[in-house]
């Protein structure tokens, strides 16, 4: 129990250091935040976060280093050591594999018998897995790009999850608890546009929010499976969509672009008000979270009903669709 307060001591030492003596201050500008602001803070949300699993006496050693790892190269990637996407690329898809192979995640029952029937086999399983946590870390990457957007998302996530008293194995009541303090003071902090969470603070979200809810479901298979995907929504199919949306353009998928819902929004709102950047900034994140929040509350009312949770999802990708064109139109 005390390891938690001596976590949570650290934490705000860090907070201490960060913001009254001016300690560890990143200079790193990056064209996708500067969309929406003019000062970017410290790119060190993920400092935080990583103590608090490092702390955690439920995870393992092996997994505290692979947690450490993908911490680590969204560290390098904020720095700009890390540059090619094509090498985050390959390591998200390395970490990711060490840590399905090693732990033994599976996937077994989507409730779609031809999915199912793929997935009997080992190496498809431990490829399917894989494949949905990268396309989750960098869906969580793509959507940090507002104040408060990726920490607001996760911590609505986290929160339905240990109200429901669902959780992983690996992460006790206690641990989770830390964790929703944790975002609730980057989400505050964030909104005041005081520190940003980074690569490093995304790809670790991302990466143990897929672990979690893959075990999770793994050991509640009378949850619905499309409950999870309910959950992850947002960042996955902001992902799909926008690899869709380059193919369809015929530009790379790796190429880095302004045109995700987050953005649009942001310059929909500053081309029809006179707010600052910081406050269009603050209301376009607002406005998702808050659509989030009412969908992922409506999905937790029945997670069993896997009928319903495919009405939300359908209801999610209709609303992202149709933002996404009318937002487009009123930007051009």
């Amino acid at each position: 129990m005390q390891i938690y307060y001596y976590c949570t001591i650290i934490i705000f030492t860090l907070v201490y250091l960060f913001f009254l003596k001016n300690f560890l201050v990143n200079s790193i500008k990056d064209n996708h935040q500067k969309l929406t602001t003019n000062y970017i803070p410290p790119l060190m949300g993920g400092y935080f976060i990583v103590l608090v699993f490092l702390f955690n006496e439920q995870v393992t050693v092996l997994e505290k280093i692979l947690f450490f790892t993908i911490f680590l190269s969204g560290a390098l990637s904020d720095n700009k050591i890390i540059n090619s996407p094509v090498s985050r690329l390959i390591f998200q898809i390395l970490i990711s594999l060490i840590f399905v192979e090693f732990v033994n995640l599976t996937i077994t029952n989507t409730r779609i018998l031809i999915l199912d029937n793929f997935l009997n086999n080992i190496y498809l399983n431990l490829f399917f897995c894989v494949f949905c946590l990268t396309i989750l870390i960098n869906g969580t990457n793509f959507i940090d790009g507002l104040n408060g957007l990726v920490s607001g998302y996760y911590l609505i996530v986290l929160s339905i999850l240990y109200y429901l008293d669902i959780l992983p194995d690996i992460a006790d009541k206690k641990f989770i608890e830390l964790l929703i303090f944790v975002l609730s003071l980057l989400f505050i902090i964030n909104l005041s546009n005081k520190i940003y969470l980074g690569d490093s603070g995304s790809y670790l979200l991302g990466f143990s929010s897929g672990i979690f809810l893959i075990s999770i479901y793994s050991e509640n298979l009378t949850i619905s499976p499309y409950f999870i995907i309910l959950l992850i929504w947002y960042p996955c199919f902001e992902n799909l969509f926008s690899i869709s949306r380059k193919l369809f353009s015929k530009i790379s998928p790796l190429r880095p672009d302004n045109s995700h819902l987050h953005q649009v929004l942001f310059l929909a709102i500053q081309n029809k008000t006179n707010l600052k950047k910081i406050f269009s900034n603050n209301l376009s994140s607002l406005i998702i979270l808050f659509y989030n929040l009412i969908i992922l509350v409506l999905g937790s009312q029945d997670i069993s009903n896997t009928k319903y949770q495919i009405f939300l999802l359908l209801t999610n990708v209709i609303t992202y669709l149709l933002s996404f064109k009318f937002l487009k139109k009123i930007n051009s």
